[in-house]
């Protein structure tokens, strides 16, 4: 225990102490949930994880940070102070209200957020876990949407008094054509999505489909590759570094950036096992109906994608592995993938 200990923080140390080279990526940050072993690390260290001085140490211009739960004035003004003397902006993970009572610390945290001096680009919420996992079937989902839908009608007021956009993340609870139609049911400039790229291959959907329904609505990326494969059950997902994938990711940064030439393309690279999505078996598709309806034509162009992009190397896994090895590996496949968008992407510089 005590030699996994000091390898885990030898290695934290060596890799926050690497500095970024080129230009700052003033369009690009990285998100929490693909630095967990990081985080992991800096506080096993004794020191407070700080993502937004981790994006700037990275050569980032932007992060993807929340504010301090107890709203602490000087928390807030710290993240206020860091991003102004770096020149960054932000995306700002805050749960959308319940109920009207949640109204008052919600309008709280946008007021905070409003008042970066510019700096948030909009607020952010998941809203959903795995809906194949999350719910045991349609019923329950259509349920939780209601109340979703209602949470949003009920902030609307608060981001539109604040001119904050909340953006709406495709975290493999509605299917695109579903998220795209309540964004659009709101009727609001202030609603909108946070487009990622790999989260609905899990709701029987290629990423282009996802892509070319949440294009337009789109406010920030939450960017990624994949790679894919077969399993007995279904199919494998697994995030991998920039150009081990399939995405042409130039390609597609020119695409959104035609949208708006600022987008912010927010890294979430999760180094984890394969992510699996049981498409075929039976409770899996218990969580669609005919509100909810899966065309038979996407499962065929889901299933015939995956077969003809078979992955040209073993998907990353973590299983097996020490905490300083996860710790070693989360780090190497971000810094290539941060590599590979200064070499490749300049526009996002």
């Amino acid at each position: 225990m005590l030699t996994t200990r000091r390898q885990l923080l030898k290695t934290a140390a060596l890799s926050a102490a690497a500095a970024p080279s080129g230009k700052v990526l003033k369009n690009m940050g990285s998100a929490g949930p693909g630095l967990t072993a990081r985080i992991r690390a800096t506080q096993a260290a004794g020191k407070e994880w700080d993502i937004v001085a981790y994006c700037h140490e990275k050569g980032l211009g932007a992060a993807h940070t929340s504010l301090p739960r107890d709203m602490n004035p000087a928390g807030i003004k710290k993240i206020r102070d860091q991003v102004n003397k770096w020149d960054m902006r932000l995306t700002v993970g805050l749960r959308t209200p319940k109920s009207k009572d949640d109204l008052p610390q919600y309008e709280a945290a946008v007021k905070a957020c409003a008042e970066m001096d510019g700096r948030v680009v909009c607020v952010h919420d998941p809203f959903s876990g795995r809906r194949y996992e999350q719910f045991k079937d349609a019923k329950e989902f259509h349920v939780f949407d209601a109340a979703c839908r209602r949470g949003v009608e009920i902030a609307e007021p608060v981001l539109r008094k604040y001119k904050m956009p909340l953006a709406i993340e495709n975290h493999k609870g509605w299917r695109s054509q579903e998220l795209a139609d309540w964004v659009q049911s709101t009727g609001s400039e202030y609603v909108g999505v946070c487009l990622d790229m790999v989260n609905n291959v899990s709701l029987v959907e290629t990423p282009m489909q996802t892509i070319d329904i949440l294009e337009p609505y789109t406010i920030f990326v939450s960017f990624k590759d994949i790679a894919v494969d077969f399993y007995d059950q279904g199919i494998l997902l697994s995030e991998v570094a920039f150009g081990d994938g399939l995405f042409d990711l130039p390609g597609f940064v020119a695409r959104m950036q035609k949208r708006n030439a600022k987008m912010l393309f927010q890294l979430e690279m999760l180094t984890r096992d394969p992510l699996k999505v049981p498409i075929f078996t039976e409770q899996y598709w218990k969580i669609y109906d005919e509100k909810s309806p899966v065309p038979p034509r996407d499962l065929a162009m889901l299933v015939e994608w995956v077969r003809k992009n078979p992955p040209p190397k073993p998907l990353p896994k973590t299983s097996g592995l020490s905490p300083a090895q996860v710790l070693a590996l989360e780090d190497e496949l971000n810094d290539r993938s941060i590599a590979f968008a200064r070499a490749k992407m300049p526009t996002l510089c």
